[in-house]
């Protein structure tokens, strides 16, 4: 057997092994806001039966239509009792709801960036990821807006309100610090947007990236800055 003095001499491996090793132990131990370290959250059974359920929901939907969706077959396609949807919504109208709210929840605009640059740039992304996504495009093909179901039409008609309200509000705070002109119309800037992004993407069929979305936003907001006054040259 060698001697420990014969070993080789791995001191660089060693210092690096030992370096590696407080590093994670300095990340592991980091503490969360509230004194204790952060576990990596995941989510519960609850919270993925419910994510089953709404997919379930808005795939029947696209292939039955509202008339045609039935509980039984959102529970077959969910793999859920049936008895566990009426247990939780009772109406049919209530699930489509929030099924609805939980598909749009990610064009939502959240809170602000704290410039409304930022705000109607992080709103195109979100606006342009949403409609490449087959959840996006499943609406797209249901048209909810103006659905010959008067129900469907109505939950529609609430969510877009909401999520229009949503994205009016960065644009009234932005006029509020001061971004934009008092005249500006929050409305209007939200819906040229929207109009041209819609444009690109379902009229003409075109690829729209973060630099076209960014020509966009500044091209808009153009016309609705407050300028610096210039001094008049004497």
């Amino acid at each position: 057997m060698r001697a420990w003095s014969d070993r080789p001499n791995n001191k660089g491996a060693d210092d690096f092994r030992n370096k590696k090793l407080r590093f994670e132990n300095a990340v592991t131990k980091v503490p969360s806001p509230g004194g204790k370290p952060s576990p990596r959250a995941r989510p519960s059974g609850r919270a993925l039966k419910t994510t089953a359920i709404f997919r379930a929901t808005i795939e029947e939907l696209v292939r039955f239509d509202y008339g045609g969706l039935t509980f039984e077959r959102i529970a077959a396609r969910a793999r859920v009792n049936k008895t566990t949807l009426y247990r939780r919504w009772p109406k049919k109208a209530e699930l489509v709801r929030a099924s609805l709210v939980a598909l749009t929840r990610s064009a939502s605009p959240g809170p602000s960036t704290g410039s409304l640059r930022g705000d109607l740039l992080r709103i195109s992304r979100q606006i342009v990821n949403f409609a490449a996504s087959l959840d996006g495009q499943s609406l797209l093909r249901l048209r909810l807006l103006k659905h010959p179901e008067p129900e469907l039409a109505a939950i529609a008609k609430a969510l877009h309100a909401k999520q229009q309200g949503a994205r009016e509000r960065l644009v009234a705070a932005a006029i509020d610090r001061g971004e934009l002109r008092p005249d500006a119309d929050p409305r209007m800037l939200v819906d040229m947007l929207g109009g041209a992004l819609q444009i690109r993407l379902f009229f003409r069929n075109e690829r729209v990236d973060d630099l076209l979305i960014a020509r966009m936003v500044d091209a808009l907001l153009d016309g609705v800055r407050i300028r610096p006054a210039v001094p008049r040259a004497r």
